[in-house]
C-alpha cells in the first residue's frame, strides 16, 4: 500500500505539512481544523495537544518550519561558495516549484498569513517578520561577500519584493517558470544597457492556462 507522504513524519510535523498546504490553498480563514487532521491522518486529540493555542498557533509553527527549511538550504548555499544571486534564483525555483504542484492557490505561505491574519494577531505578525528577517539577513551576507561596496539590506529587500511580485505574475500567466526568469532578469546586470529592462520574458502577459 502507498502511504501518503504525511504519514511517514511524526503527528507534530504532520499538523504542520497538512496546515501549510490547507493554508497556501484555501486561506487561513478557509482552513479548518477538521480538514487538516483529515489530511495529516492525526487522532482528533492531538491537534490541541500539540497547538493548544489553536490554528493561530499551528500557523506560527507552519511559518517556523518554513522558516527552517528555507534558511538551511541558503545556508549550504552559501557555505558551498554560491553567490547572492544564485540564492535569490534558488528562492525563485523553489517557489516555481510550488507552482507547478498546483496546491498554492492562494499565494505563498508569507504571503497568505501576512495578508490574512498578520493585521489580528500579533503572533502571526511577529512570525512573518522573522521569516522575512532571516531570509534578509542571509540574502544580505551573501551579497556583502560578493559586492562590499554594495548597498547589502538595499539588494536583499529588492530580492525579497522581487520574488513575491514575480510569483504573483508567474500564477497570473499560468507559467511557473516565469517566476524564475523574470527574477533572472532583474539579476542580469545591465551594464548600462537599457534593453534588457525592457524585455518580458515568455510574455509573461499573454493570457495562458499552460500547465507549466
Amino acid at each position: 500500500m502507498k502511504l501518503n507522504p504525511l504519514e511517514i513524519h511524526p503527528t507534530r510535523e504532520r499538523l504542520i505539512r497538512a496546515g501549510v498546504q490547507r493554508f497556501q490553498s484555501v486561506g487561513y480563514h478557509g482552513t479548518g481544523v477538521n480538514e487538516i487532521l483529515l489530511m495529516a491522518k492525526a487522532p482528533k486529540g492531538s491537534f490541541y495537544y500539540h497547538f493548544p493555542g489553536g490554528k493561530e498557533e499551528l500557523a506560527v509553527a507552519s511559518l517556523a518550519w518554513l522558516q527552517d527549511e528555507v534558511t538551511r538550504f541558503l545556508d549550504q548555499l552559501f557555505t558551498s561558495g554560491a553567490t547572492a544571486s544564485a540564492m535569490v534564483e534558488g528562492i525563485a525555483r523553489h517557489a516555481a516549484d510550488g507552482i507547478r504542484r498546483g496546491g498554492r492557490t492562494r499565494g505563498s505561505l508569507l504571503a497568505v498569513l501576512a495578508q490574512e491574519a498578520a493585521a489580528d494577531s500579533s503572533s502571526i505578525a511577529n512570525a512573518t517578520r522573522e521569516f522575512v528577517t532571516a531570509i534578509r539577513i542571509r540574502i544580505a551576507k551573501a551579497h556583502t561577500r560578493d559586492c562590499p561596496e554594495d548597498d547589502a539590506d538595499a539588494f536583499a529587500d529588492q530580492a525579497m519584493a522581487m520574488i513575491e511580485g514575480a510569483y504573483v505574475l508567474a500564477r497570473v500567466a499560468g507559467k511557473a517558470q516565469v517566476a524564475v526568469e523574470i527574477v533572472r532578469l532583474w539579476l542580469r546586470p545591465t551594464n548600462g544597457k537599457p534593453s534588457d529592462q525592457g524585455r518580458r520574458p515568455s510574455d509573461w502577459r499573454s493570457a495562458s492556462n499552460e500547465h507549466p
